[in-house]
């Protein structure tokens, strides 16, 4: 199976994350862009291409693209985040 999987690399703002019912810790940036390397090698072994896109350093929660994108072999969607901080998002993922 082919398949194409969007990714962005993660931001160095990413412990400003929206959190809606987690408490806050402090996340090891280094540890998180190490873990989302093997994630984006782990869609190549199961056969996607992998499309990776900058970090957006200014979205803290700009990584989780699948958020602000519906995406299906005839068009792409691009949502309006609920919350503020996230609301460019889509506009960051837009051609």
């Amino acid at each position: 199976m082919s398949f194409t999987a969007i990714t962005r690399g993660v931001s160095p703002s990413l412990n400003q994350c929206e959190l809606g019912y987690l408490p806050r810790r402090q996340i090891d940036i280094r540890v998180a862009v190490r873990q989302h390397s093997v994630y984006e090698n782990c869609l190549r072994e199961l056969g996607a291409t992998v499309i990776s896109l900058p970090p957006e350093p200014d979205l803290a929660d700009s990584m989780f693209v699948e958020d602000p994108a519906i995406v299906v072999p005839e068009l792409a969607i691009l949502t309006r985040m609920g919350a503020e901080s996230r609301r460019n998002e889509g506009e960051s993922l837009a051609p």
